[in-house]
């Protein structure tokens, strides 16, 4: 027997019996951290829970548990004082990560349930979730739905200017707000940095918004002047301007109706002239489950609506309705449209 099977035989009963443990749906927050400690007590322990293959059924029951306590935690942000993901929970999502545990936690099918390295974000937002996080008194980022931010590390001052801070978007979209000062301030504003991608944007009193997919960004500037810095591009964006790019490619700005963009800002999903399969994709980013459609003509038909996000389940109704869809409804809140 070689060094790797003893060792497996010697810690596989304990990894097993916690395996099983966080299987049951009873596992509570204290058992979770208990294991995580477990696992960072020795190298051998984390390998071996990997080699037993920590399926979604483990690992996302845990993941979803630690996520509910945050949240019954309290709010992200009090005043000006962010309150960031502890750094043993981002440790232990990260060993998961870096272990591999699975192919369905790293890459759910059809995107059913969040990703395992979606825990490992300072702040994340699931499907049909809304947040706001405060970089600063004057400084708020509205998360939308299936997001994922980092903190930015606060840059040290040049002379004669103010500090920087912000964030790093991983994924999905957000409306940052930064504020006019009061008039009482005499020190230097603090200007606002949002990296996505190979892209950098900064801005001291403006509201813009930004979103990632990939490696695809869309950057509009709703209020104020954003200024955009990239490998292959540097420029200006003013109000009403829109912006988008890759790591590789900068595309012309446009001009485009900021009401439009941010219409989730008011809890609202606009459709102008756009294909039915965009709205489809749209759609399931806020709706838990997933739209599926099976009919490539279907999808090319226009979309002109207003939906509201709250109400989001009547999407499958209009669909049905108004494009003549087939609805087949399977379980696990799967809708097939045909």
């Amino acid at each position: 027997m070689s060094k790797i099977d003893d060792i497996y035989a010697a810690v596989e009963p304990e990894a097993r019996a916690w395996l099983v443990r966080l299987r049951s749906g009873d596992a509570t927050p204290e058992e979770g951290q208990a294991f995580r400690r477990w696992c960072a007590e020795r190298p051998e322990h984390a390998r071996v829970v990997a080699m037993m293959g920590v399926t979604w059924d483990a690992v996302g029951s845990l993941a979803a548990r630690l996520a509910a306590q945050d949240a019954a935690a309290g709010q992200l942000w009090t005043g000006n004082t962010v309150h960031p993901l502890r750094p043993g929970r981002r440790a232990f999502v990260g060993f998961a990560v870096a272990a591999g545990a699975s192919w369905l936690a790293l890459r759910p099918p059809l995107q059913l349930w969040p990703a395992l390295n979606d825990y490992a974000a300072d702040y994340r937002t699931g499907t049909g979730e809304q947040r706001q996080v405060a970089l600063s008194d004057r400084v708020k980022v509205e998360m939308n739905t299936q997001t994922r931010i980092n903190m930015l590390p606060v840059q040290v001052a040049q002379s004669g200017q103010a500090a920087q801070h912000g964030i790093d978007l991983l994924d999905g979209e957000a409306e940052i707000v930064a504020a006019t000062p009061s008039s009482q301030r005499t020190d230097p504003i603090r200007p606002v940095v949002v990296v996505a991608g190979r892209g950098r944007l900064q801005a001291q009193i403006a509201r813009f918004n930004v979103r990632r997919a990939g490696d695809q960004v869309c950057v509009t500037c709703v209020s104020g002047s954003v200024a955009f810095a990239h490998p292959r591009r540097q420029l200006t964006l003013s109000a009403g301007q829109q912006l988008a790019y890759s790591d590789r490619d900068v595309r012309p700005v446009s001009s485009v109706d900021p009401a439009t963009v941010t219409a989730w800002r008011r809890g609202l999903l606009v459709f102008d002239d756009v294909p039915l399969a965009q709205a489809v994709d749209e759609i399931n980013r806020y709706r838990p489950g997933k739209l599926i459609l099976r009919n490539a003509k279907l999808g090319q038909r226009r979309v002109q609506a207003n939906l509201s996000i709250a109400d989001i389940d009547r999407a499958v109704e209009m669909i049905h309705q108004v494009y003549g869809a087939r609805v087949t409804e399977l379980p696990g809140n799967i809708v097939l449209l045909g």
